[in-house]
């Protein structure tokens, strides 16, 4: 039995010590920052507990919101699937990055 008990802790011990990723850190909302005050076309990520999410972009008369579903791979990326469609957005130095081939939006958590 305590043999048991032991080797129970030891396998806690492992499981917490290899470093858990968390989702914590990236529920809730993202804002686009532009350093150029530019607010046409503003998107925002606004992530949930459950692994859903909608992806939302504000223009002067309407704003779209597109529903999606994510994943963090790892402490530096995260899945997002959206419209039949998977990419890669990347967390770093506190702001999430989407690099869509031709640009790079970054955003910051509210």
């Amino acid at each position: 039995m305590n043999k048991v008990f032991f080797l129970s802790l030891v396998m806690l011990f492992l499981m917490g010590a290899c470093g858990p990723v968390h989702k914590n850190d990236v529920v809730g909302e993202w804002k686009e920052y532009r350093a150029n005050g530019d607010n046409y076309l503003l998107s925002s990520w606004k992530f949930n507990s459950d692994g859903s999410g909608l992806f939302i972009v504000q223009g002067f008369t309407n704003t779209q919101k597109i529903a999606f579903m994510w994943r963090k791979i790892n402490s530096s990326e995260i899945e997002v699937t959206m419209s039949g469609k998977t990419d890669i957005l990347e967390l770093s130095n506190g702001l999430l990055i989407e690099d869509s081939g031709y640009n790079t939006i970054v955003y910051k958590k509210q």
